[in-house]
């Protein structure tokens, strides 16, 4: 039998095994858990991703990730955090996009450009985060999941409940794939300003469950987490800086400073 473990503080929402204690919330850290219920989700997944890689691989490449910045608090390099597993729900939007422009070239004129204008055509797709948890920008940096070895959804395994409907996701995807083709338009024409607007059709819309590990602790009385793709490994978050490193640094630079206006001077 499955359990919804709400979080009162983000307001993550993830389902277990109603056997398994939960200490606190995989998003933020928080205790301010109690269970819900499980009701209907908005939408069915089609399919999920499996796990490529294991627990200690994880664990690995979040010490590869801790230790790679000196500017990281020290406490953070050493730290042993534990994994969890769980698949994290998101929209896959595959569209064909007519996309009219405007923009301005450099040029030898008076004003030092011209106008230019054109209509674009591109097949392009977009990922949604429909997890409460997950920030958008953390799932750009987790891409790409692997799709090809999908499979049937076992909801008998540690997930988060889907929380935005295909179309919710789908008004964000516009958003996204129009950014995507403008991007796209004004590199290709070298355009130093551009305006478009775009003639969106989704041709294809998917719920997929993707593998996560997600590990979580606090730190200076404030939650931190990172997320490591279960695929390939990849990992994303916010570490919290050394801040005696920052004051050295900052004075070793005031001190170069003075030193130089001394010299100068004399």
């Amino acid at each position: 039998m499955s359990e919804v473990i709400r979080c009162d503080a983000c307001g993550g929402s993830v389902v277990y095994d109603a056997a398994r204690e939960v200490a606190a919330c995989l998003f933020c850290a928080s205790v301010a858990l109690h269970p819900d219920e499980l009701g209907e989700a908005l939408a069915a997944p089609d399919a999920m991703l499996p796990f490529e890689i294991d627990r200690e691989a994880a664990e690995a490449r979040f010490r590869r990730w801790a230790r790679s910045s000196w500017w990281t608090a020290e406490p953070v390099r050493r730290l042993r955090v534990e994994l969890h597993q769980v698949l994290l729900p998101v929209w896959r939007f595959d569209a064909s996009l007519e996309t009219h422009w405007a923009g301005l070239v450099k040029a030898r004129t008076k004003s030092g450009v011209r106008p230019r204008a054109g209509v674009e055509h591109a097949e392009l797709e977009a990922t949604v985060p429909a997890s409460l948890g997950l920030r958008t920008a953390e799932l750009d940096a987790l891409l790409p999941f692997r799709e090809g070895a999908a499979t049937r959804f076992d909801d008998g395994l540690p997930h988060e409940v889907p929380g935005l409907s295909e179309r919710a996701a789908s008004e964000a995807a516009h958003g996204l794939l129009l950014a995507e083709h403008r991007h796209r338009i004004q590199r290709a024409h070298r355009l130093k300003r551009i305006r478009a607007s775009a003639l969106t059709r989704i041709r294809a819309a998917r719920l997929l469950m993707v593998p996560v590990y997600i590990g979580s602790f606090r730190f200076r009385d404030r939650p931190w987490r990172f997320v490591v793709n279960g695929q390939t490994g990849t990992v994303t978050g916010r570490a919290p800086l050394d801040h005696r490193k920052i004051a050295a640094v900052v004075a070793l630079a005031v001190a170069a400073v003075v030193a130089w206006l001394v010299l100068r001077g004399s």
